[in-house]
């Protein structure tokens, strides 16, 4: 049944247990070795990973443009990441497919990602340089002083993390629903956050695993994130499949 225009505009996510964290793992891994697909998964994110270190090696704009080149990515991996689940061999193509029709809202969304994380970072910068300036006329070689500028640090740095947390539960699935849902960006990425927040325990969970599955991938001479970059994509997929589209969810 085709979607009304307010259903386009606000789709409804649904709220999953905490071991769905769990799930979502074990699902994109059953994907990626779904019909010989790994090889290809693997391809395609050593020639991302190879784009995204050479735009980023580009004086003042690599960043932006990392930035803008990781979300264009997303848009075509969530559409490679469908094909796999539906058996079919995804092909090193999919990796621009979001270049196509769905490019200016994922752009949009990067850009907006991009500002938020430097209007936070400012905010600590600004507060970082004001304790610095407090110290310096407060006696910089004083332990005591020196102490209060190094908890000062540590808490602008924990203030920027949990300011940061939102911006990628906003990041995370804007992707998918741009370019499965035809979201505007604005409106993507307050769904994402909206669908992050309801299914809190399930991201802890899965953002737990993911901490100890890359902590395993670098101790392989970083060899394992070979498998867990493009891992970590389809459990993306997978997520936002699970919290989007539930009977598809169900039936799989």
């Amino acid at each position: 049944m085709p979607e009304t225009s307010a259903q386009a505009q606000t789709p409804s996510f649904r709220q999953v247990s905490s071991g769905n964290g769990v799930d979502w793992w074990s699902s994109a891994w059953k994907l990626l070795f779904n019909r010989g697909a790994t090889a290809i998964w693997i391809v395609m994110w050593v020639i991302a990973f190879v784009i995204l270190v050479v735009l980023h090696w580009i004086p003042f704009i690599g960043s932006f443009a990392g930035q803008i080149a990781w979300f264009v990515f997303m848009g075509g991996w969530m559409l490679a990441s469908r094909k796999t689940d539906e058996s079919t061999p995804p092909a090193l193509g999919d990796l621009f497919a979001g270049t196509g029709a769905p490019l200016g809202s994922l752009m949009v969304a990067a850009v907006l990602v991009l500002v938020a994380e430097l209007v936070i970072g400012g905010v600590m910068f600004v507060g970082g340089a004001s304790a610095a300036v407090g110290a310096l006329f407060g006696g910089l070689g004083r332990p005591g002083v020196m102490a209060g500028l190094g908890a000062t640090s540590a808490l602008l740095i924990l203030i920027g993390l949990v300011l940061l947390i939102p911006v990628f539960m906003a990041a995370w699935l804007a992707p998918a629903l741009i370019v499965f849902r035809q979201q505007p960006p604005v409106e993507a990425l307050k769904t994402s956050l909206r669908a992050c927040w309801a299914n809190l325990g399930a991201l802890t969970i899965y953002g737990l695993l993911w901490i100890g599955f890359a902590i395993i991938a670098t101790i392989l001479l970083g060899l394992g994130w070979l498998i867990l970059a493009p891992l970590s994509i389809l459990s993306t997929y997978v997520a936002y499949r699970d919290l989007f589209e539930p009977e598809q969810a169900t039936a799989s």
